[in-house]
């Protein structure tokens, strides 16, 4: 494909900028997120919090004072923090979750090691399970499934914004390949930490102690800053306007509609 055809093709629609796009990615996840928080509050009363979304609109925390016996995995050695966190829809439970952590200092640095388990409605540890990776997937879906046949989700037609395919700007979507990489692309910063934490937890298993190593912060500090950096690069390239390098890999552009 020929670049400065494209670059032709487009120059003369212009690119939607930071806010527009955050915004309109924040209304996509409300509602999304709607029903799954309905769903959650219906099966945390139903199952006494066994199955339930640690990610919602309402969450209240506060400092605990005794870890409970039994907790499985255990937690950290030595550990000198507990929260416990209540989340809600509305006033309607979905989620409670109880993080035990081991803080260090050592000079200007601070280093945190946790486990976090589940509760019931009463505050007393569940071995349940969460439904947030569904709803993580009927997000990324919705996204994929918008852009590919409209160009548009729910939140860009609200702000006015839409994807095009640069080699086809007057097509009403994206082709599926183009969207996928499109997404794909966005993740390259996160490949790094990522990949560490899914090799950490294969080679050592998943208990907190086990997972946290002084060499895992060390090589998971470097990957969180490359991260950061492509975060702060792609953020730098939409505030000005301009196609950010994951709109180039895939041939694609953000525009105002």
């Amino acid at each position: 494909m020929d670049s400065d055809a494209t670059s032709t093709d487009t120059a003369g629609l212009r690119r939607a900028g930071f806010w527009r796009r955050w915004l309109a990615t924040l209304i996509d996840g409300i509602v999304v997120m709607l029903p799954f928080q309905i769903l959650a509050a219906i099966l945390f009363s139903a199952t006494a919090g066994m199955i339930q979304m640690d990610n919602g609109f309402f969450t209240s925390c506060m400092n605990g004072t005794t870890i409970p016996k039994g907790l499985y995995p255990p937690p950290p050695h030595d550990s000198n923090a507990i929260r416990v966190c209540k989340i809600s829809f509305f006033g309607a439970p979905t989620g409670a979750t109880l993080s035990v952590a081991r803080v260090a200092r050592d000079g200007g640095a601070t280093t945190t090691v946790s486990q976090t388990y589940m509760l019931d409605n009463d505050g007393a540890p569940v071995p349940g399970r969460s439904i947030d990776w569904i709803y993580q997937l009927a997000f990324v879906g919705y996204l994929v499934a918008m852009i590919w046949k409209r160009g548009k989700t729910l939140g860009s037609r609200v702000v006015k914004v839409k994807v095009i395919d640069t080699a086809n700007p007057s097509a009403a979507g994206v082709p599926l390949s183009k969207t996928i990489v499109r997404y794909l692309a966005m993740m390259i910063g996160a490949v790094p930490a990522l990949a560490l934490l899914i090799y950490q937890r294969i080679a050592v298993g998943g208990t907190a102690d086990a997972m946290f190593t002084s060499g895992f912060f060390q090589w998971f500090g470097y990957a969180a800053v490359l991260g950061g950096l492509w975060a702060l690069v792609l953020i730098i390239q939409v505030a000005m306007k301009r196609d950010p390098v994951y709109d180039r890999l895939a041939g694609t552009a953000v525009v105002r509609s």
